[in-house]
């Protein structure tokens, strides 16, 4: 039996942990800071470095403090009752924290890589059934109030663009007040604003910033507000302006990248937000503003209280299964988990270190509404009589890599958890007719966006796709992804003979990246009627202009912006890109 741990040990490794703490949340906000400068500069590239950057902030500073603890402790550092005594010494100190939840994420960080924890270890580790009650936002630190009293509602917008910091960076303030008193008079009338309340810092994603808050009307109805800002031809200009449920979960969804928001003041930001998106999880909230750390916390708590309640057990997920990976869920939950399989099928030629490469791939890359964020799940242990007879078998005869099954639990070593979707080929099964030609055109947006943002999908099967609970397609089958610029277009060779044409195999030499566009609607499984309205939308798709020119413009450094709202002059996503002007400035900096 070893020696109780000291005083002195205990209190050295809290004080490593907390200085690791607050150097990560430092760090965290030096970056995120930046996005005013980046924004306002027009400079692209910067914040692209700093969304990836960001993301591995956290890793980064864990390392060092698994890295100093472990040579400082030797071999007492997966000692249970040293980390049991630092977990009592900690927690004072967290719950004074600004962000006491987000403190304890760390904490248990650092024990489950020293401790060498299998599953959750609640003696070691904060575990709570349930979040701590949200502080209320206050008014004038993180948002403000503005009443419409007497004036018009140019007049209120007016004052709202000035009170923001983009104020001296607006091309035409009045006429930015009056393009949005138009399009708020139109969307919610016939009634009248009472008061706006906005956050005070401002969102910023990819090419877009963003004001968020909320209106409130004569009779009390509350409804969300989102004010979408470009800066192109010479300065700021109001986008778009999102005034529904419907319009915000679409800005905060899922399947778009982190914002960047400065405020210390975490909670009360996400208790401001979660009023205006009930439909969303709390482990989303946190995960949509880059502490995708924390929201895997909370994702796991949801886990729990989900099959504690329900009684649900995990089966296998519905649909064709995987060549590559065995997919899961319980039927009454919203979320699935993917886990790689040990070998893969022919024609696949990928391997297990390639699949998590490009799963690592998608966390960075800029997922433009059109990919699910993917959040990978480390020695998971489960209670075997939570999994389906038919999944164990799966589980123990294809992915015996990435679980460890015994009498009485089911080990994940491995697991990619993300939203669940209906595959679109099961989706058009299904749907009325309206419905799944509106699926069909949004297919082929969701390839076009995904090439606008330098992906290439690689198989484009209707299984690979799926739809969301607000009728969006994405793409979720990543172990063929590839940047774009790195594939050929080419354009079929016309055959020399007949024979050439009736052969099975290609009369031509294929390299590994070559592509044929005009080949892909023998392969994208559309039929009939949908088919045809699949090119009335789409069929430059079919064509090698469409790919490489998206190439070139992304290979000159002019990004393309996939706007994530409805556009006020009602142009597409691929209708305006903001290119690589110089910036404006006004004339006193």
């Amino acid at each position: 039996m070893t020696d109780m741990p000291s005083q002195t040990k205990v209190a050295a490794t809290v004080d490593t942990i907390l200085k690791g703490y607050h150097a990560y949340r430092r760090y965290f906000q030096e970056i995120t800071t930046r996005a005013m400068g980046r924004f306002i500069g027009c400079d692209w590239p910067g914040l692209q470095a700093d969304a990836i950057e960001r993301l591995d902030a956290y890793q980064k500073v864990l390392d060092q403090v698994v890295t100093d603890l472990a040579d400082t402790l030797g071999p007492h550092s997966d000692d249970r009752r040293l980390w049991t005594a630092a977990k009592i010494a900690i927690t004072p100190v967290l719950e004074r924290d600004a962000s006491p939840d987000l403190a304890e994420t760390f904490f248990n960080s650092v024990v489950r890589r020293l401790g060498n924890i299998i599953g959750a270890d609640p003696q070691l580790e904060f575990q709570r059934d349930a979040p701590r009650p949200l502080p209320a936002p206050r008014l004038g630190r993180d948002y403000q109030t503005f009443p419409a009293g007497e004036g018009t509602l140019e007049t209120l917008c007016t004052v709202l663009l000035k009170t923001s910091v983009f104020n001296p960076y607006f091309q035409d303030v009045a006429r930015e007040a009056r393009r949005m008193a138009r399009h708020l008079a139109e969307a919610l009338a016939p009634h009248m604003i009472h008061h706006v309340d906005l956050i005070v810092p401002p969102f910023f994603r990819g090419m877009g910033a963003y004001l968020i808050g909320r209106t409130f009307t004569s009779e009390g109805a509350c409804h969300p507000l989102a004010i979408a800002l470009i800066n192109d031809h010479g300065g700021i200009t109001i986008d778009g302006v999102v005034t529904d449920t419907r319009g915000l979960r679409l800005l905060f969804s899922y399947t778009h990248s982190y914002f960047h928001v400065s405020t210390r003041h975490i909670p009360e930001l996400i208790a401001f937000l979660q009023p205006l998106l009930p439909h969303r999880r709390l482990a989303e909230l946190y995960i949509s503003l880059g502490f995708n750390r924390h929201g895997k916390t909370e994702l796991y708590r949801d886990l729990a209280q989900h099959q504690n309640a329900c009684r649900d057990i995990f089966e296998i997920s519905p649909g064709k299964p995987g060549m590559v990976m065995a997919v899961f869920n319980m039927p009454s939950d919203d979320i699935v988990f993917k886990i790689i399989r040990d070998r893969f099928a022919q024609p696949k030629r990928t391997t297990r270190r390639e699949v998590i490469a490009k799963y690592d791939y998608i966390f960075r890359h800029d997922r433009t509404g059109r990919l699910p964020d993917t959040q990978a799940f480390e020695r998971l242990r489960f209670e075997r009589g939570c999994f389906h007879p038919d999944l164990i078998q799966v589980l123990a005869t294809t992915a015996q890599q990435s679980t460890l099954i015994d009498s009485g639990h089911v080990v994940i070593e491995l697991a990619y958890v993300e939203r669940r979707v209906q595959p679109l080929n099961l989706y058009l099964d299904e749907a009325t007719a309206e419905a799944a030609r509106a699926a069909v055109i949004d297919f082929g947006q969701s390839i076009k966006d995904l090439a606008y943002s330098n992906i290439f999908p690689g198989d484009m099967l209707l299984k690979n796709f799926g739809v969301t609970d607000l009728g969006r397609v994405i793409f979720y089958d990543f172990d063929e992804i590839c940047p774009l610029t790195e594939c050929r277009f080419r354009r079929k060779p016309a055959a020399l003979s007949y024979e050439d044409e009736l052969s099975s195999e290609p009369w031509y030499f294929v390299a590994q990246n070559d592509i044929f566009p005009e080949e892909f609607e023998n392969f994208l499984g559309l039929t009939g009627a949908l088919k045809q309205i699949f090119l009335a939308h789409h069929e430059d798709l079919l064509h090698v202009d469409f790919w490489q020119q998206t190439q070139a413009q992304i290979r000159s450094g002019t990004p393309i912006h996939v706007f994530p709202y409805p556009r006020m002059d009602g142009t597409s996503a691929a209708d305006k890109t903001c290119a690589n002007r110089q910036p404006y400035l006004p004339e006193s900096i």
